[in-house]
């Protein structure tokens, strides 16, 4: 008895092994493994980043004047840096060739000068290096960067790319990847890097709100050259439009390229919004206040539809109100929300629902 006892609990524990052998070979969820037609987008990536890709669907003439903005801030950041270098090119020459020996209007008589004018110019010579080195070491990588950067820059972005109703826009992590732990794609979505980078980053309203320009943030930076490959590769037939909807796309030692299509969560999201409009409204229409129906959606129209967005307060005043409409046409509405399952999920309901809970 002892002995076939042994041998059916070496068996258990051996297949328990396998099964967890098998488990750890799989991409951690919600990920899973590239597919086939990204290849080639991926293979031009850096895999110690973690990208998030997506169509940005706002109208061209809007991304036109939106860029017009950095171009200007820049050119007129490296105007000024260009009249510094004429005006103080000169003053280093002439120090350089006094250090040398030569005689320039800047040598120092050092045997009639007093301490005091000595020291005046050691501090005032100090303090045009530190000036001049901050300008060349802080200022001058913006506007470089912006017109001859050598990864990508957003003008030769521009160029190849131009300015389109779609745009394929390819976000990829700032430094804070850098301090990843190799298991952080395991964690769930209550961890550190989901909730404070990912999450927020992909969040629906926030996407659909900004073009790609705006996006730029302390977590996310622009693959310009990213971008430009990603149309190329569109413009030659290799990948059409629809294969860079919104996913976040990350590197595995263990399984290579990753990929999250969030773009799913969105379409379900909606879908689950499309039905519980309809169950609200047949509720309503057997209950015979189908116009009550009519009367909660040019409300939220309304509401959602103001200069300024769709603020907390605003929030709140439209819960307020759609409780006035329903009592007065005689529906209990806490009672009613509660018979259709709540109201999480419909247009302009979601967020006051949220501020309620929280106050």
């Amino acid at each position: 008895m002892t002995r076939s006892s042994s041998k059916r609990a070496f068996k258990s524990a051996s297949n328990t092994t396998t099964t967890k052998a098998v488990d750890t070979s799989k991409p951690p969820a919600p990920y899973s493994a590239a597919p086939s037609v990204l290849l080639s987008f991926l293979e031009t990536l850096d895999p110690k980043h973690v990208y998030i890709i997506h169509i940005d669907d706002h109208p061209a003439a809007l991304k036109k004047r939106i860029f017009v903005v950095p171009v200007l801030m820049n050119v007129v950041i490296a105007g000024l840096l260009l009249w510094r270098a004429y005006v103080a090119l000169p003053y280093y020459v002439a120090l350089v060739m006094n250090t040398l020996g030569y005689d320039t209007i800047f040598q120092v008589d050092l045997t009639n000068s007093g301490w005091t004018t000595l020291m005046d110019i050691a501090l005032g010579r100090a303090f045009m290096f530190f000036i001049d080195f901050t300008l060349a070491k802080f200022v001058l990588p913006w506007p470089w960067d912006f017109f001859a950067g050598s990864s990508g820059n957003p003008i030769a972005w521009r160029q190849r790319v131009g300015f389109q109703d779609e745009e394929i826009v390819v976000r990829r992590s700032r430094r804070w990847d850098e301090t990843l732990s190799s298991d952080w794609l395991a964690e769930d979505s209550d961890g550190t890097v989901y909730k404070e980078r990912i999450l927020p980053a992909i969040d629906k309203k926030w996407v659909k709100a900004k073009t790609s320009y705006l996006m730029i943030d302390k977590s996310w930076d622009l693959d310009f050259g990213g971008m430009v490959t990603a149309h190329d590769l569109v413009r030659v037939g290799k990948n059409s439009l629809s294969d860079f909807q919104k996913t976040v796309i990350a590197h595995s030692e263990e399984h290579g390229w990753l990929t999250w299509p969030v773009w799913k969560l969105d379409e379900g999201s909606e879908e689950e919004a499309r039905k519980k409009i309809v169950v609200f409204k047949d509720k309503l229409t057997a209950m015979g206040k189908e116009s009550l129906f009519f009367s909660w959606i040019e409300l939220i129209q309304f509401k959602t539809s103001q200069p300024g967005g769709f603020t907390k307060e605003r929030q709140a005043q439209t819960m307020e109100k759609a409780k006035e409409l329903f009592e007065s046409q005689g529906v209990d509405f806490d009672e009613f929300w509660k018979e259709v399952g709540g109201y999480q999920g419909l247009p302009g309901m979601q967020q006051s629902s949220d501020n309620q809970s929280t106050t």
